[in-house]
């Protein structure tokens, strides 16, 4: 197992990081740096797009995002994005563990039942500060674990 040096804040924040309009995290095992490749990066090392209709900011990332393309999964990891169900699952957790009261946890389970648990979930969470803050202590502690629990699997341990 090799220890590495990893922001685990910035990780589990590239674990949010899902929206490949806007490019995708990587985690460099070498530096422990998370590194973000534009889309258009992307691209242009893929062969589908031409490095003279890059911005000049992105023509400076070139060179991240070649490094990446030769060493993908030797040195560079790819930081997955979230499935639905793990934050699914950590709501569902969160009300049978962490809701404050009956009537909280009652709410928080009908929430969970509707066309878009997540967003419900987190309306009926606004509502109640004190519920808000124990939600998102929790939420992060799950994250952090999950975050932990990857780098395991690719023979990461945090320094």
């Amino acid at each position: 197992m090799k220890k590495l040096k990893i922001d685990l804040e910035l990780l589990v924040q590239s674990f949010g990081f899902d929206d490949e309009e806007l490019g995708v995290e990587y985690l460099d095992t070498e530096s422990g740096d998370i590194i973000n490749i534009p889309k258009e990066l992307l691209k242009v090392v893929n062969g589908e797009l031409g490095e003279d209709d890059l911005a000049d900011w992105h023509k400076e990332l070139l060179k991240d995002a070649y490094a990446i393309k030769g060493s993908e999964q030797v040195r560079y990891f790819r930081v997955p994005d979230l499935e639905d169900s793990y934050l699914f699952n950590v709501m569902m957790d969160f009300t049978k563990e962490k809701a404050i009261s009956p009537e909280i946890k009652q709410k928080l389970s009908k929430s969970l039942d509707k066309n878009n648990p997540t967003r419900s979930f987190k309306n009926v969470i606004f509502e109640n500060p004190e519920e808000e803050k124990q939600w998102e202590l929790f939420e992060e502690k799950n994250l952090e674990e999950h975050a932990v629990k990857w780098l395991d699997s690719i023979g990461i341990e945090l320094e």
